[in-house]
């Protein structure tokens, strides 16, 4: 996963679980044109990494539970990070837990229920660059509680809050800057509380129709952010939701 060096606080992976594994492959690949190899993790038996452009983006792998994307963020010590999150209201269904001659992870569940996974690479991170058309660019947070969820992930990660986008949305940034922002939050008490990730598209509207050819859907309207560009929630035909990002044109 890692190169050298740490991003601590950024997004380095995102994975998906899924109820069908080559039905999920079938999905992205046709519509970002991603592609799988299957290894053994030491974790689980069958676990596909996801490729495009020369890229490890991230990993599938088949499970039980609901369809779902989980998004991983870097830290110094998943152990301490697991037992904050605790002490902060949120719980740890999975961890902490070695990845043999990758890392270490926790799956940490705020005080709603969103799910996110602390993790610490051994060979370090990725170097954040700007993402291309089919890589992941974004997250956002899905939350009943902003307030809550600034003081939780903050404690947690030592993140920090700022405005964005116009000055009405709530960014969460590494560093108290614009480059150090990684996500956004949106207070929502209607939706099951989950962070979402986002993928950089070139056309959006193709790619919605595209998504609808494939077997899976548009739950959510198109809707732009002026200066920023335009977003779709897309679900996949086994049920995981994402969101999908054209920018404005400059």
């Amino acid at each position: 996963m890692g190169t050298q060096g740490y991003t601590h606080g950024r997004f380095v992976w995102r994975e998906l679980m899924t109820t069908d594994a080559a039905k999920a492959r079938a999905f992205y690949g046709a519509l970002f044109g991603w592609t799988f190899d299957e290894i053994d993790t030491g974790v689980r038996s069958k676990y596909s990494l996801i490729h495009h452009g020369g890229k490890q983006l991230g990993g599938l792998f088949e499970h039980h539970g609901p369809s779902q994307w989980v998004s991983y963020v870097s830290v110094a010590d998943v152990d301490a990070v697991a037992r904050m999150a605790v002490e902060l209201g949120g719980k740890v269904p999975r961890g902490s837990e070695d990845i043999p001659n990758v890392g270490r992870f926790a799956i940490v569940q705020d005080f709603a229920g969103a799910l996110i996974v602390a993790f610490h690479d051994l060979k370090g991170d990725p170097t954040p660059e700007p993402a291309r058309p089919g890589e992941f660019c974004w997250e956002t947070l899905g939350t009943p509680d902003a307030a809550r969820a600034k003081a939780f992930y903050g404690k947690l990660f030592g993140w920090t809050t700022m405005k964005g986008w116009g000055g009405t949305a709530t960014m969460f940034t590494t560093d108290d800057s614009t480059r150090g922002q990684i996500a956004e939050i949106q207070e929502n008490k209607e939706f099951k509380p989950a962070w979402l990730p986002h993928v950089r598209v070139e056309k959006l509207v193709p790619t919605c129709d595209r998504v609808s050819e494939l077997g899976g859907q548009v739950p959510a309207p198109l809707f732009a952010v002026p200066g920023v560009g335009r977003i779709a929630v897309i679900a996949d035909p086994t049920g995981g939701h994402m969101s999908i990002f054209e920018p404005a044109r400059k």
